[in-house]
């Protein structure tokens, strides 16, 4: 234990903290006024220049321009966040990592809201941003004295513990390296990200809300994690479209983790450091931009904001709505990201509630107002992400509600019993998972012993665990390692907080529980250091070699854009009139320009349609007729022997005998599909034709083929 840590838990506890604070306050107020503002000053002139410097619409080096775009819409959220501070806990410290993490909370909810009436566009984000901002300055102005607080702190560190300065340094470069790699990552799926996950983005910049009802992506997401693409997306390129799941959420992940105190103890530096580099060198299982560390962030939010309401019931009495907001904020937030989050808050609050009115005393109104107060805002923050699924999908509680989802591709495998069952269930524990301790943690939790009325870590594992076998028991027609990637996110988040709370033990006191989990963590975390070392080197050499590509990349300029952008949005779509509804089933349909053309992205058809739903294995003509009763004239598709990626027949025929059910059960509905559509281009004019993909006008016979000329074979 280092002195530092030892000074600050005395500082912490009840009966030093007063003379602490006192302490320090009596040393800073003999300091000059300019003095005590001066860290303050600097961090905001720094981001003032930051925002001067991107804002603007102009010519930059694109690592550079979404770096600090990036850190910006982070120094957003802890804007947004400290305006929650200021109306939940105006006394009472809230570390950054908190803040920031209530921060975009509130943006997700605000940014729901917005969409509802279609007026969350690009403007709107950047506006967002720039008012996260603002109130961030006005918070560093009103609590100037505490960021001095920090930073003499991190100067009596540097001075007491030069070797541990040394080690904090190469790592926090390590997760330095990890958060730029991901802004030059110019990676994205194919199969994902490029027909569904970034149009979705750009439909939203374009149009201010998401409306796709024939895709199944949309329909198994809410749409936060669509919202915070967004946000990024304003001085960013869609290739760089992992920036806020790998940096901007690494960060908030990074700042929860340096923030944590339980039981008026911070968490040790030897675990700090070790659970960051195991996080940031954990071998990737992130294939696209969809939620990972974004849920890892709100999830371990939600532990942290446990911790800190126990703390606070320790403190004078509060309005019991103070403590149920920033709940629910990370709780919603955290379920709009994927459908599959869903039970996760629920189950961990409801847990957290029910040991919370075992252990505490008082009238039952006093111990049941508190969770109600938490429900009826959940569920009004919930509301407008209901709202505009049901524009999309016609459901608002998928899978319970099926919505547009064609019923008999269900994802659960036939020939089910309670062997194999558990047999997966396994399974993906042991295999699916890159955290191939988690049995170690998971065995390390249970030496922890609570004292707290909430128990923040066994509500975030009665979740985590309860999510899991849901997930699971709900996807048994995948794999292990595809159903390990939605599981990804609890999980981890799980294991940080185990760490966490472990941390909080000191060698300086009696040897116990805590100290035996201490323990287990540490060899499962260095464990875990070890098998990802090989994996993780190389991945961090790949990184290197993105962020020395993209910092010699040219300017972002009319010039260097994709040639496909002006194929898509110019010469295709431009053969249809603006404003005509447009079908399209392209590769890269972000490439589209949304506002010109109200547009229904077909995803993967046959999982899901528009009353009365799109028929299949019954013949073009039965398409055509389907297609003309929704009100759909034009269709803008790939052809099968043209197509890049997803929409290749062979490949398709291929998957009909896949050892995955899923995609032998799914595999004849799209071959159907790319058959029909072949068949109804025989039969309509072709408007447009480039590099394979057609525009087809369903209004349109096809030309009469030619005559052939007079002596003519």
């Amino acid at each position: 234990m280092s002195d530092v840590e030892r000074e600050g838990d005395a500082g912490a506890t009840p009966s030093a903290a007063p003379a602490a604070r006192a302490g320090k306050g009596a040393l800073l107020a003999s300091l000059p006024p300019w003095r005590q503002a001066l860290p303050a000053a600097l961090v905001g002139a720094l981001v003032v220049v930051a925002l001067a410097w991107v804002v603007p619409g102009r010519p930059r080096n694109p690592l550079a321009e979404t770096s600090v775009w990036a850190a910006l819409v982070v120094v957003a959220f802890a804007g947004w966040g400290s305006l929650v501070r200021f109306f939940v806990a105006p006394a009472s410290p809230v570390d950054l990592g908190l803040r920031t993490a209530w921060g975009a909370g509130l943006v997700c909810a605000l940014g729901g809201a917005f969409m509802v009436p279609a007026l969350m566009v690009r403007t709107t984000a950047l506006v967002l941003v720039e008012l996260g901002v603002v109130l961030a300055l006005v918070a560093l102005a009103r609590e100037h004295t505490a960021v001095a607080q920090r930073f003499r702190f991190a100067a009596r560190f540097s001075r007491r513990e030069p070797a541990l300065l040394v080690v904090c340094l190469v790592v926090a470069g390590v997760v330095l390296v990890h958060c730029l790699g991901a802004v030059a990552d110019w990676h994205t799926n194919p199969y994902d990200d490029d027909i569904a996950y970034l149009a979705f983005a750009k439909k939203l910049s374009d149009t201010g809300t998401l409306i796709e009802p024939f895709s199944f992506r949309r329909l198994s997401a809410y749409g936060g994690q669509t919202l915070f693409l967004e946000i990024v997306g304003v001085r960013a390129v869609p290739s760089q479209a992992h920036t806020f799941d790998r940096a901007v959420c690494v960060v908030i992940i990074a700042l929860l983790v340096l923030g944590h105190r339980a039981r008026r103890r911070r968490t040790s530096v030897l675990f700090v450091v070790s659970t960051l580099l195991m996080l940031v060198t954990m071998t990737s299982i992130a294939i696209n931009t969809a939620s990972y560390f974004s849920g890892v962030a709100f999830f371990l939010a939600l532990f942290r904001t446990l911790a800190w309401a126990d703390e606070a019931d320790r403190g004078p009495s509060r309005a019991p709505w103070k403590v149920a907001l920033p709940l629910a904020l990370v709780s919603v937030a955290a379920c709009t990201l994927r459908q599959n989050y869903l039970p996760v808050p629920a189950l961990a609050l409801g847990a957290s509630y029910v040991m919370r009115f075992r252990k505490t005393r008082g009238t039952l109104r006093e111990r049941v107002t508190e969770p109600l107060v938490a429900a009826a805002m959940s569920l009004a923050l919930l509301v407008p992400w209901f709202i505009v699924s049901w524009q999309s999908s016609r459901t608002f509680l998928y899978p319970v509600m099926a919505g547009t989802f064609h019923k008999p591709l269900a994802l659960n495998a036939s020939g089910w019993n309670l062997f194999r069952e558990v047999a997966f269930q396994a399974d993906v524990a042991v295999t699916g998972l890159p955290l191939v301790t988690l049995g170690l943690f998971l065995l390390a939790a249970a030496f922890v012993v609570e004292p707290e009325a909430r128990r923040p870590l066994g509500s975030l594992c009665v979740g985590a665990v309860g999510g899991f076998v849901a997930l699971v028991h709900g996807l048994t027609q995948s794999d292990a390692q595809n159903i390990g990637r939605y599981a990804f996110a609890f999980v981890i988040a799980f294991a940080i907080a185990v760490a966490l709370t472990a941390g909080t033990a000191r060698t300086s006191a009696r040897p116990g529980r805590l100290h035996v989990a201490a323990g287990i963590v540490l060899f499962a975390t260095f464990a875990q250091l070890v098998v990802s070392r090989d994996k993780a080197w190389k991945e961090y050499l790949l990184r290197f070699q993105n962020i020395e590509s993209l910092a010699y990349a040219m300017p972002r300029v009319k010039e260097t854009e994709p040639p496909e952008l002006r194929m898509y949005s110019e010469r295709l779509q431009g053969a249809v009139p603006a404003g005509e509804r447009l079908a399209v089933l392209v590769d890269e349909p972000h490439y589209l320009d949304f506002k010109r053309n109200p547009i229904w992205n077909l995803d993967m058809p046959g999982y899901a349609s528009l009353p009365p739903g799109m028929p299949s294995f019954q013949g073009s003509e039965a398409l055509e007729r389907y297609f003309a009763t929704i009100g759909v004239r034009w269709l803008m598709v790939v052809m099968p022997d043209h197509s890049r990626y997803h929409y290749r027949r062979p490949y398709f025929l291929e998957l009909f005998v896949n050892e995955q059910e899923i995609w032998r059960a799914y595999a004849p509905y799209l071959v159907d599909f790319i058959d029909n559509i072949a068949e109804i281009r025989g039969r309509h004019r072709e408007v447009a034709r480039e590099r394979g993909v057609v525009v087809i006008d369903l209004a349109e016979p096809a030309a009469p083929a030619a005559a052939p000329a007079p002596g003519a074979p």
